[in-house]
């Protein structure tokens, strides 16, 4: 699944190209992509395309693993184009298939004609993404994005991730369950978690409130400089991503814990513990227990 540097990825690669071009025409091939509200169930394709042909993109920023595309109607209304990548989707902006990466070229599902002879393309192999298109209102009610924990970058970051950590909810909880929820801190998945939890010499099962503000706010700092590397090397290509030129990172290159055997600082076998249904791990050697 893309994490916070994946996503980060298809940003940078997709901003340059895309920005100031309209969207002309807009082709949906599989309506279930186009769920915005959960609550309102999946949005209807007529007004998806309604609200997005005609639309100039304006910017584009990433909140947590969402991929937010800020757009102007002709009639200077904004519109949010807001997707979520899910297990396997990805962006692509192109003049031929051809330059659709092979896993992706037989799954693709929306398709938006720009202004420059180019496709914006989206595509998903498994299904388990999304886009919507909302309007000003809806994207400031839709909470999922609204109420995103701090990015580790932000000047104001450590004050917010430790009001996060200490809010009695989370006390008692996991500290690997804590980071993962995109409300408490930006863009770690399971990947991200084993790498810095390992960095930080925190076991993925000890309770938050065990750990002191200073060791929080250590795994903070490991998270911000993972995310910077990771962004650096263009992400963690573990099975099929890719950002939007169809490049795959390296950074997966550099995991000492995700998926391994063996730890690369005192060499003792790595264990895989399942904490809330997804697999952690974790040096036992390195990571104790308090």
């Amino acid at each position: 699944m893309p994490e916070g540097p994946e996503v980060q990825q298809v940003l940078n690669s997709l901003e340059p190209k895309i920005m100031g071009k309209q969207i002309i025409h807009v082709e949906v091939y599989k309506p279930k992509i186009t769920i915005p509200l959960k609550s309102e169930g999946r949005q209807d394709v007529f007004m998806f395309r309604q609200r997005l042909e005609g639309a100039i993109f304006h910017s584009l920023e990433r909140r947590g693993k969402y991929l937010v595309f800020h757009c102007m109607q002709q009639n200077s209304s904004a519109i949010y184009m807001v997707s979520h990548l899910g297990m396997t989707g990805g962006f692509f902006n192109i003049t031929s298939f051809d330059q659709i990466p092979d896993q992706y070229r037989k799954h693709v599902h929306i398709i938006f004609t720009l202004n420059n002879d180019t496709q914006l393309v989206y595509s998903d192999q498994r299904r388990f993404g999304w886009v919507g298109a909302l309007t000003q209102d809806e994207y400031l009610a839709y909470e999922p994005v609204q109420n995103v924990g701090p990015d580790p970058s932000e000047p104001d970051a450590e004050l917010r991730f430790l009001e996060n950590m200490r809010k009695k909810q989370n006390m008692n909880k996991p500290i690997k369950s804590v980071i993962m929820q995109p409300f408490n801190v930006q863009g770690v998945g399971n990947i991200y978690a084993a790498e810095c939890l390992f960095l930080a010499r925190i076991h993925p099962l000890t309770p938050v409130k065990e750990l002191s503000d200073e060791k929080l706010l250590e795994l903070l700092k490991h998270i911000k400089e993972t995310f910077k590397l990771a962004i650096e090397l263009g992400g963690s290509s573990i099975r099929d991503y890719v950002n939007s030129e169809g490049k795959k990172g390296t950074f997966q290159e550099l995991h000492r814990m995700y998926n391994k055997k063996t730890c690369p600082e005192c060499g003792g076998d790595i264990e895989n513990i399942k904490i809330d249904s997804r697999s952690s791990f974790f040096c036992p050697n390195c990571q104790k227990m308090n």
